[in-house]
């Protein structure tokens, strides 16, 4: 069982509600189900895509043709036409090719605004599924409680109207227990949450505003809006040197302002963490699509030398494990992380288990007699980390031990090279976290990173390729990979392939894409072929 459905509509429509609603109806029944995000940078019009792909099997990516579309203006079919290979429903208040449904009709009869035509949708889309209407009525109630109400109404509208009108597509019937399913954001925020966050600060961006929406509404954290990007990195370096696990987040351009923070927070051996979502560039580029286009600026985000951990999940399970373990090496390591996703990902939704991951303390001092020797030159490169009410000094300075600032030479080499130690240990610890990914075992190779995993693990099941998913890019730790494998990236110039290049002295085959959308199995396996 693999169906590929498709809500398009204007923004405003409740396109990516829909998307979510219809997922979660098919996890009740013990389905697989993965969640594609299209839209515009538009409040209202425009065009809006949920690309929703439920399953029997475990999914990571959606296809590229749909075995159902449903369509809320009569515009948006002519951008989706070529993809449809099954059925259409569409609101009658239109002409298009398919099974017209009164959805305007119907929602003008209960007084409510015409967003609520998605809920008409649902309802028909469970009628030709064979899906118990108990079942939506319960998913509704789940999303909304006691707003529930008038979506309940109109999906049973939109049930019955099918019911007397139109012939079922199949029969779906339950296969297990219920799933959960959750965006690439939620599973970073219960990342971090598990690992200890304390605080959260933001300026709001795509693609990773949703991480600071889904927290703010916690009590076990504090999540504050910022009033810019560089406030929000320097409040979570604040808390961090109040003794508070902190994070922050942005797209490339907000990232960009971070940077002089990010090696402030090198020189002084805070550990903060950053969320960077990537998203078609330069400048503002298409604010809404995806891209991995800014692996240079994660590897080398600020001036100077200093230890720096970056990573890069493969799935959404991957980013709750790597937001976890970023945010506990952070600490143990006195040092920043990066976490390098992008939109895909992040504003994509699948259904999940994830796994347990602990909360990783480190010892902190909180009293003193005198001023602390906060920065003490240890052979591991690691400090005591001390706190107030202990007397402790911290700036951007060269410091000596107690973090007083010096220019002198033989104090700055030797706190210089206490810092750097650091980068041995992280990588002896990251050579164990599993730095890379291998999936499946054919005779050729296909290195990826990113999302991008889940359409190619797809492929190379079907092709039989093995697949090396580089997790870890700072320090970056590559296994032995073949002249001439492939390597997919969603960049002009192929920049990890590149990295590969230097560092192993092969060449690799290029498969790229840098139109702002991710790749599907039915696009690269075309790709791969030719």
């Amino acid at each position: 069982m693999d169906y590929n459905i498709c809500f398009a509509g204007a923004a405003g429509d409740g396109i990516k509600e829909a998307g979510v609603i219809t997922a979660k109806i098919f996890s009740k029944l013990g389905y697989h189900s993965f969640i594609y995000q299209e839209y515009q940078s538009l409040i209202r019009g425009g065009h809006n895509a949920s690309i929703v792909r439920v399953s029997d099997k475990k999914v990571r990516t959606h296809r590229y043709y749909y075995d159902l579309l449903i369509c809320l203006e009569d515009y948006i079919y002519k951008i989706h036409e070529r993809r449809v290979k099954g059925e259409v429903i569409y609101d009658a208040k239109f002409q298009c090719k398919g099974l017209a449904v009164p959805m305007t009709e119907f929602v003008r009869e209960e007084h409510e605004p015409l967003i609520f035509r998605n809920a008409v949708a649902i309802g028909v889309l469970a009628f030709l599924f064979g899906i118990d209407f108990e079942i939506v009525k319960k998913t509704f109630f789940d999303e909304y409680r006691d707003k529930a109400e008038a979506d309940i109404i109109l999906a049973r509208d939109g049930f019955e109207y099918a019911k007397d009108n139109f012939e079922k597509i199949d029969e779906v019937e339950k296969i297990g227990e219920e799933r959960e399913v959750y965006s690439g954001n939620e599973a970073v925020a219960i990342g971090m949450l598990k690992a200890g966050l304390k605080n959260y600060y933001a300026y709001p961006m795509t693609p990773t505003s949703p991480i600071l929406h889904f927290l703010v509404k916690r009590d076990d954290v504090i999540a504050l809006q910022a009033e810019s990007e560089i406030s929000a990195i320097m409040m979570a370096i604040g808390s961090a040197y109040a003794g508070n696990k902190a994070a922050t987040a942005s797209s490339g351009g907000g990232f960009a302002l971070m940077t002089e923070s990010i090696s402030l927070a090198g020189m002084a051996e805070i550990p903060i963490m950053v969320v960077l979502g990537q998203r078609s560039a330069p400048s503002t580029g298409m604010a809404t699509y995806t891209a991995q286009e800014d692996l240079y600026f994660a590897l080398n985000p600020a001036h100077g030398e200093f230890p720096l951990i970056v990573a890069s999940p493969f799935s959404i399970e991957d980013a709750f494990l790597l937001s976890a373990t970023l945010l506990n090496l952070s600490w143990k390591y006195q040092t920043p992380s990066i976490l390098l996703s992008e939109k895909h990902l992040l504003e994509s939704y699948e259904t999940v288990e994830f796994s347990d991951i602990r909360n990783e303390e480190i010892e902190i001092v909180r009293e003193s007699k005198g001023i602390f020797k906060r920065y003490e030159i240890t052979d591991s490169g690691v400090s005591p980390y001390a706190v107030p009410p202990a007397i402790v000094k911290a700036n951007s300075n060269e410091h000596d031990e107690f973090g007083i600032t010096t220019d002198k030479a033989e104090i700055a080499e030797k706190m210089y090279a206490k810092r750097m130690r650091k980068e041995e240990m992280i990588e002896r610890e990251v050579r164990n976290l599993e730095p890379y990914f291998i999936y499946g075992r054919g005779e050729e190779t296909i290195v990826t990173w990113g999302s991008n995993f889940g359409a190619v693990a797809e492929v190379a099941d079907e092709l039989g390729f093995k697949v090396i998913v580089i997790r870890f890019l700072r320090p970056l730790i590559i296994p032995n990979i073949k002249d001439n494998s492939i390597c997919v990236e969603c960049n002009y110039k192929g920049l990890l392939a590149r990295i590969i290049e230097k560092e192993k002295g092969i060449l690799l085959k290029k498969i790229l894409r840098w139109d702002g959308r991710p790749f599907t199995p039915d696009e690269l396996k075309e790709r791969i072929k030719n």
